[in-house]
């Protein structure tokens, strides 16, 4: 369906100046020429569009992580790499806070890269050893023990196990949608909206667990 640039930002709920900038830098294509000043777009515009606020607006993107999200679509890719971009984008880079010279923080970062894949295996997932995610799941096991929180690095696999659950959970909610575009919208969507929730959430299982046990 034609729509004129007005309804285009009405739809997609961004304004027609953000538009612009988005056609200029070639994140959107040029819509179909009517006149010389007038243009019509349609809803593979629409589509481009939510998704790139997703990655804008939602996730709080930039605009060179934006472009290789899109870059990546518009690649052809298959769904499982654009998914891995597109996580990879998420997650951002994982950075040491300070350059890992100090022996003991090597320790733990190994000592810490040594049980999280242990549990990755006995879980069975198939994941990128150096990406993002894996990073930062290091990152995060190794805190825990310098926290001194060994209880928590202990039941790592009964978070392995929710968070199995959860990303399962994600993936199929994404599934059979009608384009890699809105695939990659709903894994963005997904991702950053529902953390909050899922954050809340726990805390309401906490506070029933807690009540359980001052009962006993």
């Amino acid at each position: 369906m034609d729509m004129k640039m007005a309804e285009l930002a009405q739809r997609s709920g961004l304004s027609v100046a953000t538009i612009k900038y988005y056609l200029r830098e070639g994140l959107l294509a040029p819509g179909r020429r009517t006149s010389v000043n007038q243009a019509v777009y349609d809803d593979a515009h629409l589509e481009r569009l939510r998704l790139i606020r997703a990655l804008a607006k939602i996730a709080g993107l930039p605009l060179q992580t934006i472009r290789a999200v899109i870059d990546s679509v518009d690649g052809q890719s298959s769904v499982l790499h654009a998914m891995a971009v597109t996580q990879d984008a998420l997650v951002g880079d994982v950075e040491e806070e300070e350059p890992v010279s100090d022996e003991g923080r090597l320790e733990a970062l190994t000592e810490a890269e040594r049980v999280l894949d242990e549990t990755i295996r006995a879980r069975g997932w198939e994941c990128e050893p150096g990406s993002p995610a894996h990073r930062a799941a290091v990152r995060a096991v190794a805190q825990l023990h310098e926290e001194g929180l060994t209880a928590l690095v202990g039941r790592l696999d009964d978070y392995a196990q929710a968070a199995d659950a959860v990303g399962r959970t994600d993936l199929e909610a994404v599934t059979g949608a009608a384009s890699l575009e809105e695939t990659i919208r709903g894994v963005v969507l997904g991702s950053v909206m529902r953390r909050p929730m899922l954050d809340a959430l726990v805390l309401l299982a906490q506070q029933h667990y807690a009540r359980q046990h001052a009962t006993i």
